[in-house]
């Protein structure tokens, strides 16, 4: 028999789960310890051992959980460290988490760093994030970041260095004939390493000048920046040695050189750079030939372009990212490489969202990602010469909404203008083929009724809420108003689009279809890629569906169909 306690707290829950109240009681929180606001970002305080170890984490996070270590969460009223802040918030909104413990003024003293195992066990243990981490510190704090690197070869992704002192003899020592180096610092550093005598400190070989050779062969990528007139820090005796190890051993050393500064500032007042080379390097894939390129006036209207390597014009894969035309980000799309080393130049979109498309006056709302997307095909055709692209050669992949977008470039008539002014306006906006990942093949919600009956999908590509008061979902007033809509649905909806002339489509789906059922994610149902394949089949269009055990599969992959379609012939 249980214990009354036992059974009444039972009922309580269960009252609790029928009053809705449970889901408010048990609020999930990513990390123990408290919650602050910084600068617009959660920050948890996280109790590890005797430590605090700060978080800062992201709305969204990305795709593996990303993570930097940091040694401080940098003061953004602080004038030399104001940009540091910056980078670390740039990280966040890019999705990775921000980890800071600081070791104190402790020069990288091994019982100092040796913190940072307790931290990036917890992190990656108990919490989940990936078991791969980049680092970035200044000034001194260099010697901590690389040397735990150094430590701990496959854990370690990057290092972004700010001025970072590489060897100690340089600062605090100044014992190298260019930096001026601190008396004070170094009888600090002398010790906290328990070095018995100057002679001890100056024959040490664990400075991460000494230790480049190590991280290089770990494939730790390091970017770099210095100040052409830093005489506290000075690259000749800090950052170049590491270079030049690096470049011996074809490692990944960028350094940015700037030219009108001294030790101060720390960090770009951009930081993209930093973000971008950190972001690259966490998920596997090249920096872009030309990245940030604006196709329109409006700032979300911009691409990245990896131009493959040849001497004649390649054909062009171009990726358009999901999120539900609410989020997302165009930044290293998959297949990437696998793309690039067949010879296929690869284009990354970035277009204005829903939010942005209200604001902007754009009705329907999905009007704006729609002809971004148009656009940015048009726009990279007349930078083929440029470019060194293939105008006859050109496909597009995405996943979600990305993929929805995709579908709708391959079937709607050719927005092309010939005889506009303007010259990407002249250009085509039909493609060769397309890929698709978790589509949604229609935004008409009848069909979606019919074909799921759970769908949730859709109210928001066209605008549509419920009335202030009404008790109904977005869903059921999209459905209420579809005979209002029809001629945007016929505009906009890829299965209304879909005709004899559209090129070879391929669909992947995660889960097998069940048509007429209840889905468990009937946004990305297979379901979806079934009534489209019907209809294409009706007109001979060429289509390919992959799911869990479907039949007839030719490409197990995205890359592998665009290849063979795309590929250098």
């Amino acid at each position: 028999m249980k214990p009354r306690h036992t059974i009444r707290f039972r009922l309580l829950l269960s009252l609790l789960a029928l009053s809705g109240s449970l889901a408010s009681l048990q609020a999930f929180e990513p990390f123990p310890g408290n919650k602050a606001d910084h600068l617009g970002v959660a920050l948890y305080s996280v109790p590890l051992g005797a430590e605090k170890v700060a978080v800062l984490v992201p709305e969204k996070p990305a795709s593996g959980k990303p993570w930097v270590l940091v040694p401080s969460l940098y003061n953004p009223n602080s004038a030399p460290v104001a940009f540091m802040s910056a980078t670390e918030l740039a990280l966040v909104k890019r999705g990775f988490h921000v980890v800071a413990l600081g070791p104190g003024n402790t020069f990288g003293a091994p019982q100092a760093i040796a913190k940072w195992d307790a931290v990036y066990e917890a992190m990656t243990a108990t919490y989940g994030l990936s078991p791969k981490v980049s680092l970035l510190g200044l000034s001194r704090e260099g010697l901590a970041i690389a040397r735990w690197a150094a430590g701990h070869p496959g854990k370690v992704i990057s290092l972004y260095m700010d001025k970072a002192v590489c060897d100690f003899k340089s600062w605090p020592g100044g014992k190298l004939g260019v930096g001026k180096g601190s008396p004070k610092d170094w009888a600090s550093l002398l010790e906290l390493y328990g070095f018995s005598s100057e002679a001890d400190a100056l024959a040490y070989r664990e400075n991460p000048v000494d230790l480049a050779a190590k991280l290089a062969k770990a494939k730790v990528a390091i970017l770099y920046n210095s100040g052409a007139q830093d005489d506290v820090v000075p690259y000749a005796e800090n950052g170049a040695p590491m270079e030049e190890t690096y470049a011996r051993l074809g490692g990944t050393f960028k350094l940015l050189r700037q030219e009108a500064e001294a030790h101060h500032p720390h960090g770009l007042q951009d930081p993209t750079p930093v973000v971008d080379f950190i972001h690259y390097r966490t998920y596997g894939v090249s920096e872009p030939t030309f990245r940030a390129v604006s196709y329109g006036p409006h700032p979300k209207q911009i691409m990245d372009l990896w131009q493959a390597a040849s001497d004649k014009p390649t054909p062009l894969a171009v990726y358009i990212h999901g999120g539900g035309w609410n989020g997302g980000s165009h930044i290293a799309p998959g297949y990437l490489e696998q793309l690039l080393k067949a010879g296929i130049s690869v284009a990354s979109v970035e277009y204005r969202f829903i939010a942005e498309a209200v604001a902007d006056g754009v009705v329907p709302p999905v009007k704006a990602p729609l002809h971004d997307a148009a656009r940015a095909i048009q726009f990279l055709r007349s930078k083929a010469g440029e470019w060194n692209l293939r105008k006859d050669r050109v496909g597009a992949w995405g996943g979600s909404a990305g993929a929805c977008s995709s579908l709708w470039l391959a079937f709607h008539k050719d927005l092309a203008e010939p005889s506009s002014a303007d010259p990407v306006a002249r250009e085509s906006s039909r493609l060769q083929c397309v890929a698709t990942s978790g589509a949604q093949t229609t935004l008409d919600p009848a069909q979606m009724k019919e074909w799921t009956p759970n769908s949730t999908y859709g109210a928001h590509a066209f605008g549509i809420k419920p009335l202030p008061g009404e008790k109904k979902t977005s869903f059921e007033a999209f459905l209420e108003q579809r005979e209002n809509i029809l001629p945007w649905i016929a505009e906009y909806s890829p299965y209304a689009l879909a005709s004899a002339d559209a090129p070879p489509v391929y669909m992947l789906f995660g889960s097998a279809p069940a048509l007429g059922q209840d889905q468990k994610d009937p946004t990305h149902t297979a379901n979806f890629g079934v009534k489209l394949q019907e209809r294409l089949q009706a007109l001979n269009v060429e289509s390919e569906l992959v799911y869990p055990g479907a039949p007839e599969v030719k490409h197990a992959s995205i890359h592998e169909f665009l290849i063979e379609r795309l590929g250098v012939q």
